[in-house]
């Protein structure tokens, strides 16, 4: 296991800005779908996902220049974007959060029209023909 793994792990778990649902309950009504400026951001700016986010410093850097959006970073790897977390908390940052699940999944957690932009920065390739399909940029996903 990479360095500090289980401890980026454990601190995420008490970050105010990861939420990391399980599969379950992305399944049954995710209690944030259609309530993410209401409940979590707590003010009306649009929101932006970035899909894919890694190490999150582009979801913080676009914070920090757009005080006026609200960025939410997905990444399946928790101690990965748990560097974009922690320093958005140190930064007193409010509108920045790092939602931890599966990309396919992501019309789980957010209602309709309740996103204003999506971007994928830098997506995985997907290099072998036959996993063209597996890649976010493809008309099927």
């Amino acid at each position: 296991m990479g360095k500090n793994k289980l401890a980026r792990f454990a601190e995420n778990k008490i970050l105010p800005n990861v939420i990391q649902p399980t599969r379950e309950d992305a399944l049954k009504g995710f209690k944030l779908k259609g309530k993410w400026r209401e409940n979590f951001f707590k003010n009306d700016n649009p929101i932006v996902l970035e899909l894919g986010c890694g190490k999150g410093e582009y979801s913080v850097g676009l914070a920090k220049t757009f005080p006026e959006k609200n960025f939410i970073g997905v990444d399946i790897k928790g101690a990965r974007f748990w560097f974009g977390a922690k320093e958005a908390v140190d930064s007193n940052m409010t509108n920045v959060a790092f939602l931890r699940t599966q990309i396919e999944l992501v019309d789980y957690f957010f209602a309709e029209n309740e996103v204003d932009e999506i971007w994928i920065t830098f997506p995985d390739p997907q290099i072998k023909y036959k996993r063209t399909k597996h890649r976010l940029t493809h008309p099927d996903f």
